[in-house]
């Protein structure tokens, strides 16, 4: 019974140092979360490139838009400028046709003045001005040089009547040909424009489906990094699930296997009290797997319950950081300390200042990050307080 009892040891302290054979490269929890957190600074780098992406292509997707509501209103230019060279054709159309009667009659007027000034000269007879002038009395009103006269003038005045008003349609119908051309130039150039536009659209477009094919592969390397350090979690939690056996089992055989925690409530890990701000949960697009407990730079941090040291380093996005371990699969962390005053191995007291609070790591101020692992797997830290 002795012999099996030293062999339980050995396993129990094979066990609680942490070798598994989990992986060639993580003989410990230290080590594994050391690993974790490498993965963790190279997804962030990563976040962070894509953030930036997704910042710029915003950007791009902005400019986009407006460079498509200029398009809009190119078009809505041409459209209108489509609109107006219909109208001016339109006009034309009926000058070019009120031009070519006013012609017509002016050369008719003309013509019949040339046949009448010609009858009267070469015949000396002014009879033909009775079908001009066909009042009853009109022979006592004027001799007949005086009807010749008046003809001669009426057709002066009608020739030249038809002259103007002929000028005056050519006149509307050159100014018309004029405003179509300016139109028609208009029209060129907002075109231009608009075709100047689309290319520069085109162009955008092409940068934005690069920076999707960008981000695209860096979410799948944010994924693997997760899923990497998804696989490290699982590792750590087998590590604690071991250790619980081992403790269980050893408790079987009588060995004395300290289990620290056994329900009940943690001590509050900050002496003086503090403010929550943030909880467990979904958190900037992550989960925020503690509790954030305001507080100022040196406040004694307290350990949650008697246990042993587990993890006790320094880690770019949890500062300084410390995992004690109480038995029975259940851990407590405490990160962004500015002092750690407590070892890998060390025996820990409930309520025992472990650090003093601060703001190190991946942090916005001064505060304790305080977590709960039960079996490996961090769990909302409010039901243990």
């Amino acid at each position: 019974m002795r012999k099996m009892r030293r062999i339980l040891k050995v396993a129990l302290a094979f066990v609680l140092v942490g070798s598994m054979g989990i992986n060639a490269h993580a003989t410990s929890i230290t080590d594994l979360e050391g690993q974790k957190e490498d993965l963790e600074g190279k997804k962030q780098e990563a976040q962070a490139i894509v953030d930036k992406m997704d910042s710029e292509k915003d950007n791009i997707l902005a400019a986009i838009q407006e460079l498509d509501n200029q398009v809009a209103e190119l078009n809505i230019q041409i459209n209108d400028l489509e609109t107006q060279k219909t109208e001016l054709n339109d006009a034309i159309a009926i000058t070019e046709k009120q031009l070519s009667e006013a012609e017509k009659k002016e050369q008719e007027q003309y013509e019949a003045m040339k046949l009448r000034i010609q009858y009267t000269y070469e015949n000396d007879d002014y009879s033909y001005l009775d079908v001009v002038f066909t009042s009853s009395d009109i022979s006592s009103m004027v001799n007949q040089e005086e009807y010749g006269a008046q003809v001669y003038d009426y057709d002066s005045k009608m020739l030249n009547d038809l002259i103007d008003i002929k000028q005056e349609i050519s006149d509307t119908n050159d100014l018309l040909n004029s405003q179509l051309e300016e139109v028609q130039v208009i029209e060129e150039q907002l075109t231009e424009d608009r075709d100047a536009v689309q290319i520069m659209i085109e162009g955008k477009e092409t940068q934005i489906s690069n920076y999707n094919a960008s981000i695209d592969g860096y979410n799948a390397q944010i994924a693997q990094y997760q899923a990497d350090m998804d696989s490290i979690d699982a590792q750590i939690a087998a590590i604690m699930e071991e250790r619980r056996k081992a403790e269980a089992a050893a408790a079987v055989q009588g060995l004395d296997v300290p289990i620290y925690y056994t329900g009940g409530n943690f001590q509050w890990p900050v002496s003086s009290g503090g403010i929550i701000t943030s909880t467990f949960g979904a958190r900037w697009g992550t989960i925020h797997q503690g509790l954030d407990i305001a507080c100022p730079i040196g406040t004694p941090i307290l350990a949650g319950e008697s246990g042993t040291v587990i993890a006790s380093y320094y880690s770019s996005s949890a500062g300084e950081y410390i995992v004690i371990d109480h038995g029975n699969g259940v851990a407590t962390e405490y990160m962004h300390n500015s002092q750690r005053l407590v070892n890998v191995g060390d025996h820990v007291s409930r309520g025992q200042v472990i650090a003093y609070s601060g703001s190190t790591g991946y942090s916005t101020g001064p505060h304790c990050h305080f977590g709960v692992r039960i079996n490996g797997t961090r769990v909302d830290p409010q039901p243990y307080l």
